[in-house]
């Protein structure tokens, strides 16, 4: 069942899907090294997987498998991140997953874009649970899901690669699960 999408707009953060003339953008700001560290994303990124990206987020909110939209500026349209709520329709959950652009950080843009998708999870969607993932040494993240309300649920050890996706010579570092019920969201 596809997802309807209602607007999704906090004072100057409008969420949206992502579309073509948006691959410059994505494929740039997912080349930032942190983004590469902290992510899943491909690496190194290219305007390919950008293209994929896209085709991806357009799929799943026609199957109604997940929401993954582009953060932007409303005033100019400019890409600042991008937030994305995965759908288990089996139980009702969710997982979310962000990341932001190097000269949008620190300006709560991963926090208010999550609470908008949040919302329409556990309000339209009826979500019950919804997970996050952080890399432990990852402050920003792990702040994000504290400032949200997510209740840290446990560490993983060595879970995750501490380095690009697919590089099998980074380390290993451990993972915090974040988990948030509907009453929960700050």
């Amino acid at each position: 069942m596809a997802l309807g999408l209602p607007d999704l707009v906090d004072d100057d953060l409008l969420l949206r899907p992502p579309c073509l003339a948006d691959v410059p953008d994505i494929a740039r700001i997912c080349r930032d090294p942190d983004i590469e560290r902290f992510t899943r994303v491909p690496s190194p990124y290219t305007e390919d997987d950008a293209r994929q990206f896209v085709e991806l987020a357009a799929a799943a909110l026609a199957d109604g498998s997940g929401a993954h939209l582009l953060v932007v500026d409303r005033r100019d349209d400019r890409v600042l991140g991008a937030v994305g709520l995965s759908i288990d329709d089996r139980d009702w959950s969710g997982e979310l997953g962000y990341w932001v652009a190097p000269d949008a950080r620190r300006r709560q843009v991963a926090t208010r874009a999550s609470r908008l998708l949040l919302r329409f999870g556990f309000g339209e969607l009826e979500l019950g649970y919804v997970m996050l993932w952080a890399a432990a040494v990852n402050a920003g993240s792990n702040g994000v899901a504290r400032a949200l309300g997510f209740t840290h649920e446990g560490t993983s050890r060595e879970a995750m690669l501490d380095g690009p996706t697919g590089d099998r010579s980074a380390p290993r570092g451990d993972a915090n699960l974040w988990g948030l019920r509907p009453d929960e969201l700050t």
